[in-house]
């Protein structure tokens, strides 16, 4: 038995080891004749080597076949089907997926469970015990997982204030550590994030979860949660005065134009600058009863129009380059109906990367866009539509 590298695989070896993917998924048995098509869908699951039987390399000329003709066609077909797969069907198959998923629930459940004993019945409750899950969440077994990637894919499940939450919880950690603040600051932000909307919990439902555009009263109703929040966080005399502030300001802006106080730059904690990028990506980016998420890279377009002076300049410019470079080498679909992977981020424009299309042809968005305005074209601009 030998590891030979995929580029010097030839038609008709047969492998003397299963070949698996990146969770162990077996992708071709052991046994199995290769083929042309069978070698050059290896390249795609990041296989480089593979464990041949060199003493039974089929040969039609002086060796019989070892492996059935339907065995072979069994792993082409397994082979097919995957590679099929879109970046996201081929996530929500994985082991790590899974992992995340059944980890996130069970953080949700303990949340809710805890904040309701204590609005409720009056008990305390310890935030350590959370914080714990979310770092077991953030490094399962002591590894990494792609945030964006695993959220992209939970959105569709609920909108609950604690799923939010957690998802503003792990982004707002995520953030803080490319910002190289210290592992203790690394955590705290991600208790400024779990704690930014309990303040909702005291609000009527029926507003929370209105389909419909809301009233300027009912908005006026909305726009209380942040102080609500301050107000019992305070009760807990061991929950850290960031988190309590990232409660009451997470919608102040640096530019002054957010609330309740409408504070600028200078008066807003770090954190709280944190939790606010957080908030709004996770909040446009999920589904609710009332509209559909929008694609991160339409949240990023969003970003970069709405004024990149409403937040901190060196905490949106590294979130945006991060959450831009998460998604290369994903598939996409385009505003013209065209499928492509995002090969290239632009640094000046990172909601217009470039893509190469399922034909090849390479396609700028940001040089489009710029000859559109150039040109005064009446023709749409082509931008990415969703993730698949």
């Amino acid at each position: 038995m030998n590891q030979i590298p995929i580029c010097d695989l030839i038609p008709g070896m047969i492998t003397a080891k299963d070949i698996t993917n990146y969770n162990a998924k077996v992708i071709v048995p052991k046994g199995v004749v290769l083929t042309e098509n069978i070698i050059a869908s290896l390249a795609n699951y990041s296989v480089y080597y593979v464990a041949i039987d060199d003493e039974t390399v089929a040969d039609e000329l002086n060796q019989p076949m070892l492996t059935s003709f339907s065995t072979i066609a069994s792993g082409a077909s397994a082979i097919a089907k995957e590679y099929n797969l879109s970046n996201k069907e081929k996530l929500k198959n994985s082991e790590q997926f899974q992992r995340f998923s059944h980890d996130f629930t069970k953080c949700a459940a303990h949340f809710e469970a805890m904040l309701t004993k204590s609005l409720c019945l009056n008990e305390p409750f310890y935030a350590e015990e959370l914080l714990q899950e979310i770092e077991q969440i953030l490094h399962p077994d002591g590894g990494d997982i792609c945030v964006f990637d695993m959220l992209l894919n939970m959105h569709n499940t609920d909108d609950s204030v604690y799923w939010h939450c957690i998802d503003v919880a792990l982004i707002s950690n995520v953030l803080a550590r490319w910002l190289h603040f210290s592992k203790d600051d690394q955590i705290l932000a991600a208790e400024c994030g779990l704690f930014h909307d309990v303040g909702k919990l005291m609000l009527p439902s029926g507003i929370l979860k209105k389909p419909g555009k809301l009233t300027p009263e009912e908005f006026a109703i909305i726009k209380t949660h942040t102080t609500e929040g301050f107000y019992l966080l305070s009760k807990y005399h061991n929950i850290p005065e960031a988190v309590k502030n990232a409660a009451l300001m997470h919608h102040e802006k640096c530019d002054g134009s957010g609330y309740p106080y409408g504070v600028t730059r200078d008066e807003i904690s770090r954190f709280t600058k944190i939790v606010t990028i957080a908030d709004v990506f996770d909040a446009m980016t999920s589904e609710r009863c009332y509209r559909a998420g929008m694609c991160p890279f339409s949240v990023i377009k969003f970003f970069e129009d709405d004024g990149l002076q409403k937040y901190e300049l060196k905490y949106i410019l590294t979130f945006l380059e991060n959450v831009a470079n998460s998604y290369l080498n994903h598939t996409v679909t385009l505003s013209n109906g065209t499928e492509g992977k995002v090969i290239f981020i632009n640094r000046d424009n990172y909601s217009r990367p470039i893509i190469r299309t399922d034909n090849d042809d390479i396609v700028n968005l940001q040089e489009q866009y710029y000859n559109s305005i150039m040109q005064l074209s009446s023709q749409k601009n082509v931008s990415i539509e969703t993730i698949i």
